[in-house]
C-alpha cells in the first residue's frame, strides 16, 4: 500500500510516496480503509522541524495526525458493531496511508448516518480547536470577540459557534475572503492586509482576542490599539501582552469524546456546517500543502485516498 513519508525536516518539498507494508492485525486492531485526511499547519510544522521541542518524532516517519475512513476488519477484542462503519480519528502511526491500523479505542469515533465522512473528517484539528478556544476563552452571550485567522480550518467553526453563543465577531482575513467571512456570520470583517488602525477604529471594540494565525506581529498590532482585553491563542504557546492589563492564555488539550460526540451533533442538527475548501488526491499532498500554507484560506483542504 501506499503511504506520504517524510524522512528529512526538509519541509513540504521533501515529502515522498513510498510503499509500505500493510499493518499486521491484532485482536486489539480495528482496520480502516482510509477515505480522507485533513491538511492542517501541524503537519508542515512537523515537517520542518519547527515542533520538535514540543512534539518530537522520529524519522522516517508516515505523516498526518487524523483520518476518516471506512472499517474493514476488526479484531477479537474491539467493538464488531464497527464493522463497515464510517469512522474518523487519531493514530499516533501517522495517517496519510491507504489503511490505517488503529489500537487504541477511544481515538476511533463513529459517524452519524447524516453526517458525511468528508465533513466528520474536518472536525479534529479544526471543529474540535474552535469548541475547545469557546470554552477556555469562556465565552459569554453579548461579549464582542476578535478572531485572527478566521476563514481557515478552524476560524469558520469558530465564527459559527460563538454567533451561536449570541456574541459579535470581528474576523480578520483577506479581502478575497469577506464573502466567505459573512456567509459563516462574521459581522464585521477586517483585511489584515491594509491599514489594521484605521479598521479597528471603526468596528466595535472587542473585549477578547481568539487567535488562530499565531502571528506574534499581528497581536501586537491589535493590542496595541486596546487597554484592557482578555487573549486566547490557539497557535503560540507563549505570548506577552502589549499592555500590563490584558490577559493572555494558550491551550491544546482535548475536548474529550464528549466534545466530539457534541460536534457531531451539531452537524446532524444542521447547528454548524463543515467548510470545504476542495479535495484532492492524496498523490498531491504537496501541492495541498502548500495551497494550504501560502494562499487564502476558505475552510479545510482534504486529501483523498
Amino acid at each position: 500500500m501506499k503511504a506520504v513519508i517524510q524522512s528529512s525536516f526538509e519541509g513540504i518539498t521533501a515529502l515522498k510516496l513510498r510503499d509500505i507494508l500493510e499493518p499486521h492485525m491484532s485482536a486489539m486492531s480495528v482496520l480502516i480503509k482510509n477515505r480522507y485526511t485533513p491538511v492542517i499547519p501541524w503537519d508542515w510544522l512537523s515537517e520542518e522541524g519547527q515542533l520538535q521541542n514540543f512534539n518530537p518524532v522520529k524519522l522516517p516517519r508516515i505523516i498526518g495526525y487524523s483520518f476518516g475512513g471506512i472499517v474493514e476488519k476488526v479484531g477479537a477484542l474491539r467493538n464488531q458493531k464497527l464493522l463497515g462503519k464510517k469512522v474518523f480519528g487519531f493514530n499516533p502511526q501517522g495517517t496519510h496511508t491507504q489503511l490505517i491500523n488503529s489500537q487504541i479505542p477511544p481515538l476511533l469515533i463513529e459517524v452519524p448516518t447524516k453526517v458525511s465522512l468528508e465533513d466528520a473528517t474536518t472536525i479534529i484539528g479544526g471543529a474540535d480547536a474552535a469548541l475547545l478556544a469557546v470554552k477556555q476563552s469562556k465565552i459569554r452571550p453579548n461579549d464582542i470577540v476578535l478572531v485572527t485567522g478566521a476563514t481557515g480550518g478552524v476560524g469558520s467553526y469558530l465564527i459559527q459557534l460563538l454567533k451561536l453563543m449570541k456574541t459579535m465577531v470581528i474576523a480578520f482575513t483577506r479581502k478575497e475572503n469577506y464573502s466567505f467571512a459573512q456567509n459563516l456570520g462574521a459581522d464585521y470583517i477586517i483585511d489584515f492586509t491594509q491599514d489594521i488602525k484605521h479598521q479597528l477604529q471603526l468596528v466595535p471594540k472587542p473585549n477578547k482576542i481568539i487567535d488562530t494565525a499565531g502571528s506574534v506581529p499581528l497581536l501586537d498590532t491589535i493590542s496595541h490599539n486596546y487597554e484592557k482585553l482578555t487573549i486566547f491563542s490557539l497557535s503560540l504557546p507563549k505570548y506577552k501582552p502589549i499592555n500590563s492589563i490584558q490577559t493572555f492564555s494558550f491551550s491544546n488539550k482535548s475536548i474529550g469524546i464528549k466534545g466530539y460526540q457534541q460536534l457531531l451533533s451539531m452537524l446532524e442538527n444542521k447547528q454548524i456546517s463543515a467548510s470545504i475548501n476542495q479535495i484532492l488526491p492524496f498523490q498531491e499532498v504537496i501541492q495541498a500543502q502548500q495551497i494550504a500554507k501560502f494562499r487564502p484560506s476558505q475552510g479545510r483542504i482534504l486529501l483523498e485516498y
